[in-house]
């Protein structure tokens, strides 16, 4: 199978900030602010962006006002501005809004799916054929999350053959793009690469992503993974944020995989991503100070290998110049 270049779609917006009400001490950003974030992304070269969510304003705070951050990044250019639908009603307002790609979303256990959106998985593929008909109608792509396609809180492993025929349901309906989640971030390299290959074995013309968390630690080793088996889509969130809305635990160690760290990844083997990761780090430390919540990604807070060689150089120049040794320097931000 050739190797397709990646494309890391940006979930900041919407994944990383719809748990943010159960984090401790943050500030809650503004429209403006997370317009101001948008922009920042685009301007970095992240190719696609998960704006918002058009979700019920009681059941997830941080995502009210949908509209008015698709509203106020419609100008912006060259970049892929999305939004999540989980049912026809939420992808009525998102087209009213102006959202050209639409995100619908299944889930692979029965029992999450129940807490996570009150439907079961029939009725919720009854919603996206309908979510997929508005679309075709109204001209706008449609794309498909699948969660939970690797391990359920509530039900443990999800055979393979459970996300094998959602699979099949969302490109009969007429997707060819699609996401598979760990989204308890337990998941493993050689699960995902496993999945990822029958999957594609079997739809070898569909377009297929990872939306992984990070619980243990694997998720970039997961991306190497299901890239490595022909995954070419990856949803990541700068800063490491975010989390599902229907654990049974806090989710506040069960983030994204940290864009900084995806970029960084696909950097070191030489692989382009068309992204400026300076920018994304920037962009990151802007909005970590906003909202108040220290980022999660390792180059957020340990540096590219150019960050620490540059401060070793200065610090070979302070010993030269009599400086005390055993002091340490705090790595660029």
């Amino acid at each position: 199978m050739s190797i397709k270049v990646p494309r890391i779609v940006e979930m900041l917006p919407r994944d990383g900030l719809q748990t943010m009400v159960h984090e401790g001490g943050w500030r809650a950003p503004t429209t403006a602010d997370k317009v101001a974030f948008i922009r920042l992304a685009a301007e970095a070269g992240i190719p696609e962006i998960e704006v918002t969510g058009f979700v019920h304003p009681a059941s997830v705070p941080p995502l009210a006002d949908a509209a008015q951050v698709v509203e106020q990044t419609a100008d912006l250019r060259g970049v892929v501005l999305r939004a999540l639908v989980p049912n026809f009603k939420g992808a009525l307002r998102a087209i009213d809004a102006g959202v050209q790609k639409l995100s619908c979303l299944v889930v692979a256990s029965e029992t999450y799916q129940r807490k996570n959106s009150n439907m079961s998985i029939k009725d919720n593929k009854l919603e996206i054929e309908r979510i997929v008909k508005i679309g075709r109608d109204e001209n706008r792509i449609v794309s498909a999350g699948i969660g939970i396609c690797f391990a359920c809180p509530y039900e443990g492993r999800i055979p393979l053959k459970s996300v094998i025929d959602l699979i099949d349901f969302v490109v009969t309906v007429g997707i060819d793009e699609v996401s598979i989640a760990d989204s308890i971030g337990y998941a493993g390299p050689t699960e995902v690469r496993e999945r990822v290959d029958a999957i594609l074995q079997r739809h070898p013309d569909l377009t297929l992503g990872l939306h992984l968390h990070d619980s243990t630690g694997m998720a970039l080793a997961n991306i190497y993974a299901g890239w490595l088996a022909g995954a070419t889509v990856f949803e990541s969130c700068t800063g490491g944020y975010g989390g599902g809305i229907a654990m049974p635990v806090s989710v506040n160690s069960m983030g994204n995989v940290a864009t900084e760290d995806v970029v960084n990844l696909f950097n070191s083997i030489g692989v382009s991503t068309g992204i400026d990761l300076e920018k994304v780090r920037r962009a990151g430390a802007w909005f970590s100070e906003l909202i108040g919540v220290e980022p999660r990604s390792r180059i957020a807070r340990n540096g590219t290998l150019e960050d620490l060689n540059t401060i070793g150089r200065r610090h070979m120049q302070d010993l030269r110049a009599g400086s005390t040794y055993g002091h340490f320097k705090e790595l660029p931000k």
